[in-house]
């Protein structure tokens, strides 16, 4: 008779991306578990997001038309409505469900990620089977329980966050077949895709590039007209995605423009990024809300000029050194390429520098980087209890910050708290006061 360990070893052989799956969604609901219990967050959105007369106006031909046809809230976001509309339908009011479909769409999301990264894992190193899915399911976990990423799961206002990564997902894995099998089926279904995406949230318009970089990795010469006619529908989407950005936020976009110079854009920009970087590799003290460094009209601080140069720094030695490293390379463009339209660069009538929800696709990149590291660490046996202890350590952390942090989000008290005490720890608290309350 076969041991324990024997049949657990032969069902994994059998079922390997079965058993992979059930243990990272088993981390997920131990990270997520209270979400049940959370309630709507009125006076974050919710009250005016989620309760509405869209939501409640069920699947009537002439709602369904006012969702297609209206900006609401500076926004555009009719697949999104839809999902509140259809929540409502089965549900009512009740939150217990609208949490529960979100983590239910983060755990899709999990799914969708942890088989594109196998397949980007077998382009893009020269492993075996079995290191490429160690790759994806390390990544994936990451991905999975990241805190970082813990925001758009546990606020039902921001699902129109998860709901475009499910569809911008989609699109990626349809590219990805149609470039391996040559079937225009799956080019028609990552431009629907990619449409709907949009429908749910505008920042899938960096989809076209995400699909250019997909190209130069698959060994497709950017040279090749084809490429470009290919993307020609993409590129054309975007452009009028991105006029119904505009309109959908009307006035308030233009208002804005005079909310910093461009100079101090481009140094927010790199002081931006860099946070994104920070935040998903080392998630610590996060926030609903990070205010901005520095006030409008106050000049830049010292301190801010750090981060261009460091920056820039990086890149040279990057392009120097790392360029032909084929996974560092795209685990480092991808999660560049999807902060694009949120590091500050634009004019955004904004309050908060750097917004959690933002990076939620981003992190994907550089959770694939952090992952291929690690197995490459596990190669020196001299330091290989030291990796394995150091990345249990890491993942426990992941974990237990990210349940904790959860409980911020149960109602307005808790997230009210938790924010109160971040903007009282600001060292210009009293000048920001004076600028946005007592004005």
């Amino acid at each position: 008779m076969m041991t324990f360990t024997k049949r657990l070893a032969y069902t994994y052989t059998r079922f390997p991306d079965a058993i992979n799956l059930a243990s990272i969604y088993l981390c997920v609901v131990i990270v997520y578990w209270p979400v049940y219990q959370f309630k709507f967050l009125h006076g974050w959105d919710d009250q005016w997001a989620v309760l509405n007369s869209y939501t409640e106006g069920g699947g009537s031909s002439t709602n369904i038309c006012a969702i297609l046809s209206t900006f609401y809230g500076g926004q555009y976001a009719p697949v999104n409505q839809f999902y509140y509309t259809g929540m409502y339908c089965l549900f009512g009011y009740d939150p217990m469900y609208y949490h529960i479909g979100c983590l239910l769409i983060h755990l899709i999301n999990v799914t969708l990620v942890y088989y594109l990264l196998k397949i980007l894992a077998a382009k893009l190193l020269s492993s075996t089977n079995i290191k490429n899915q160690q790759a994806a399911i390390i990544a994936t976990l990451l991905f999975a329980i990241s805190p970082f990423n813990l925001e758009p799961v546990v606020w039902v206002s921001a699902a129109k966050v998860i709901i475009y990564a499910l569809f911008y997902l989609l699109a990626v894995h349809s590219y990805c077949k149609y470039l391996e099998a040559k079937k225009t089926l799956y080019f028609y279904l990552t431009l629907l895709f990619f449409i709907i995406s949009f429908g749910a949230k505008e920042q899938a318009v960096t989809l076209p590039l995400c699909l250019l970089l997909l190209d130069f990795f698959y060994a497709r010469t950017l040279k090749d007209k084809l490429v470009w006619l290919e993307k020609l529908p993409f590129f054309i989407a975007s452009l009028l995605f991105g006029y119904i950005s505009i309109q959908s936020q009307g006035k308030e976009l233009f208002e804005s423009t005079n909310f910093y110079p461009l100079y101090q854009r481009v140094i927010l920009s790199f002081y931006t990024f860099s946070e994104y970087f920070v935040k998903t590799v080392i998630p610590i003290n996060l926030s609903y809300l990070y205010p901005f460094p520095f006030q409008i009209g106050d000049a830049v601080p010292l301190y801010l000029w750090i981060y261009p140069i460091a920056v820039m720094t990086f890149l040279v030695a990057y392009f120097r050194t790392w360029l032909k490293i084929k996974w560092l390379t795209f685990g480092t463009l991808f999660f560049a390429i999807h902060l694009l339209l949120v590091i500050n660069l634009l004019s955004l009538a904004r309050f908060s520098v750097v917004a959690d929800r933002y990076a939620y696709m981003a992190t994907i990149g550089l959770y694939f980087v952090l992952a291929i590291l690690f197995l490459k660490a596990l190669k020196c046996n001299y330091l290989k209890k030291w990796v394995v202890g150091s990345g249990l350590l890491y993942m426990l952390y992941f974990m237990t910050y990210a349940h904790y942090y959860s409980y911020t989000w149960v109602n307005n008290l808790t997230l009210k708290s938790h924010l109160r005490k971040e903007v009282r720890s600001r060292s210009d608290f009293e000048k920001w006061k004076i600028k946005n309350i007592d004005k």
